[in-house]
Formats: C-alpha cells, structure tokens, sequence
C-alpha cells in the first residue's frame, strides 16, 4: 500500500483520537513534507491502532521524527531524544508539549526507561531510532539495545520502518529545507512471544535487537541501491 500526505489509505486517517492541537500541528507537518520532500508512505496498515508499540527506524535526517508522526495517523508518538537538544529553548516547549522523553547520551538513563515503560503499560507509542544518533552517511550502524529491553519489559509490538531518498546530514536547517524525494517503508511487526518470561540476560538482549534491526534492514535491502545517496 502507498499513500501520500494528500490521501492516506487507512481507517484511522482521520485522527480523532488526537487532540486538536496535535492534529493541526500534524496537518502543517503534512503539508511541509509534501511541499519539501514529496513524502510517500508506504505499509502504514502495519501500525497497531491499539495497544503498546514501538516504532524503530534508521535515522538519517533531522526531520525523521516528523515522517513518522504524520505516518502513525491516530496515535501520538512519544519519542526519545537526546537530552541536549530538549533542554534547548523555545525548541524545550514544543517538545514538552509533544511528550518527547529526554534521554542521556551516556546510555545509562532509567528514569527516561520508566517513562518510556509507564507510556507502553498506558498502550503508547514509543519512537525509537536505535543508533542513537543521525547517520551521516546513510549507512545503518550499530544499533544500542535500549529498543530491545524496553519491548522484552513492555510486551509492546516493535515495527521496523525505514527511510529512503534522504541527502547526507550537514545541519538541520538544511536538511528541513532541502527539496528532495522521501519515502516511509513500514515492516511486518515484531512481536517476541517466544521470548516472554525469559532471564533478559545480554544474550537474550542480543538476539531481541539482532530481530529488531533485521527488520529494519530488510525494508533497505528490498528496495536497492538509495540514488539520492550516489
């Protein structure tokens, strides 16, 4: 299935589950993204309409965040970002607002995990871009395994996504600016019943994001070599 900003295919498009000021800040992402990057969707039925989900996907531009809000069509996606740019103003009270949880980029922040775990027991949606930073390179790197401890503890569902057609990262006021092609791919979801009531020992972590990230990988490697990337 592919859908773009003027005519999205799903029956949660109309958003009336979103507050009204979500949904008009939704509406002037949409029509940004189709003015700036022609944004396609592609496989948006993937996404749970209920219950706790994780979206994850490669992050190769500052405005990934914004693809995947105007994706996810019904549902608010909470996601983690690094501390630094949160605490940043006037951005701190737009993304207050938005519910964003501030994370430590030392990777040893529980408290942003309880938010992110209290989110997903209330049947949240949790975005997620596992490298921990933007990939200048486009290429997908090593993934941290953050993403898969939090879906073992929650039991939420993980769908991997992928990004395409974005340029290399020099700084954000280009990369929003930039005129360009970017499509959104969703994945089939990931849940890990079999690994439920298990010791989440490093192994068992590993193998959680080794699934993760190969959903991820999956969607790139079906679509072939990215030309806007040449």
């Amino acid at each position: 299935m592919v859908t773009s900003p003027g005519r999205e295919a799903s029956p949660s498009s109309n958003g009336r589950d979103l507050p009204a000021s979500i949904n008009l800040l939704r509406y002037v992402a949409k029509v940004y993204l189709a003015l700036f990057k022609r944004f396609r969707i592609v496989g948006a039925s993937q996404i749970p309409a209920t219950g706790p989900v994780i979206l994850v996907a490669n992050h190769t531009a500052a405005y990934d965040p914004v693809c995947l809000q105007v994706a996810c069509h019904r549902r608010l996606v909470r996601f983690m970002q690094a501390r630094e740019y949160y605490e940043q103003r006037p951005v701190f009270y737009m993304l207050r607002w938005l519910q964003v949880i501030p994370v430590n980029r030392t990777g040893n922040d529980t408290a942003s995990v309880r938010t992110a775990m209290r989110a997903l027991q209330a049947n949240g949606c949790i975005g997620i871009f596992p490298e921990g930073k933007i990939s200048t390179d486009g290429e997908i790197h090593e993934a941290r395994k953050g993403v898969a401890l939090l879906a073992l503890m929650t039991n939420a569902t993980v769908v991997p996504a992928y990004l395409r057609g974005t340029r290399h990262f020099r700084s954000m006021a280009r990369d929003f600016l930039h005129f360009n092609h970017v499509t959104l791919y969703f994945g089939t979801p990931i849940r890990f019943v079999d690994l439920a009531g298990q010791q989440r020992t490093p192994q068992l972590l590993d193998a959680a994001l080794q699934r993760i990230m190969a959903g991820v990988i999956a969607l790139r490697d079906e679509q072939g070599p990215d030309s806007s990337r040449k």
